[in-house]
């Protein structure tokens, strides 16, 4: 898997994920986010630096589909390794855009570690600001949508001395390709609907902004959720695409407890990138945003029923999600 401090990459949330297996019970991270470990941003070249040693594995495949990464010959490089490997026409990504992107990584010697195309799903992430490795901030910073870009990052480009044991040891050279698909939009573009909010439903501001959540104000004097599923949009978009009861979801979205307003899970917090989901792999998604357009934020309130048996403990008061709908799949 591709680890940010340890995490695992951007799928469901675990601790909101309908469990499928004994592993997937587990209630772990809140929300995982990409690879690459958060660290300073600097500078990255393209196919060229001056360490001569390690040329880039060779690389086959067309773009979109997995590629084949032959392993690294000889030392590996010392510095960090750039190439375009297919230019593309799109959109140059900047500093802070939120990237939709396929890869694969493996080590030096062969050894894949994580691999997009096995989960069927791009990955989503932001570039340029230090949430994922320099390696990763000083590639793709400037190169085209439509590219596949390989990579070749040295241990003080990637995870340093200490690794992301068990599938990346300390001091590893890490090789990826990727295959930039778009600029995500990294906020909705709806309107507030000009209607009192349910005063069943905390209250969410409308105002949007760009990197922020929006403000959630739990109801004074109660302490759970009702005992029915509520939903509300207050935020209308006007996109032409609905979600659906098998839709996958671009989203940024907040969540909280019913009783004290705990928070639970941000991913303007966690990455600075929505995430994509399918709506019905959270528990109350797949009904709260039935026919939801494109660029609405809906509030929806969970109560303890809605979850599986295995979280009903952890969630006993319910919860609220705030769900910003950035485009549907």
């Amino acid at each position: 898997m591709l680890y940010i401090s340890g995490g695992p990459s951007p799928r469901t949330p675990r601790a909101f994920r309908v469990p499928r297996s004994r592993s997937a019970r587990r209630i772990a991270a809140l929300l995982a986010v990409p690879l690459l470990a958060a660290s300073a941003v600097a500078c990255g070249g393209e196919d060229g630096s001056s360490d001569a040693k390690g040329s880039p594995p060779a690389v086959s495949g067309s773009w979109g589909k997995k590629p084949k990464i032959e392993k690294g010959e000889g030392d590996p490089p010392s510095e960090l390794k750039t190439k375009v490997l297919k230019r593309g026409d799109g959109q140059k990504v900047q500093k802070g855009d939120a990237v939709s992107a396929h890869y694969v990584g493996q080590l030096w010697n062969g050894k894949e570690f994580d691999s997009s195309w096995k989960r069927k799903t791009p990955a989503t992430f932001q570039i340029g600001t230090g949430k994922v490795i320099k390696g990763w901030d000083e590639a793709l910073v400037g190169k085209n949508t439509g590219s596949r870009v390989e990579i070749v990052a040295p241990p003080d480009k990637g995870y340093g001395k200490k690794g992301q044991p068990p599938t990346i040891p300390g001091n590893s050279t890490l090789v990826f390709v990727v295959d930039l698909e778009k600029i995500a939009p990294s906020k909705i573009d709806g309107k507030p609907v000009d209607k009192p909010q349910n005063p069943q439903l905390p209250k969410v501001s409308t105002k949007v902004e760009k990197n922020k959540a929006p403000s959630v104000q739990m109801p004074k004097g109660k302490d759970s959720a009702p005992d029915q599923l509520l939903s509300e949009t207050v935020v209308q978009g006007d996109g032409k695409k609905k979600v659906g009861a098998n839709s996958t979801i671009l989203t940024h979205f907040t969540a909280k407890a019913w009783k004290g307003g705990k928070q639970l899970d941000d991913t303007w917090a966690q990455n600075g990138a929505p995430q994509e989901i399918p709506v019905a792999q959270i528990p109350g998604w797949k009904e709260g945003l039935k026919g939801a357009q494109a660029g609405s934020r809906v509030v929806i309130s969970v109560p303890q029923d809605e979850f599986p048996k295995e979280q009903r403990k952890q969630f006993k008061d319910g919860v609220v999600f705030s769900v910003d709908v950035l485009d549907v799949k």
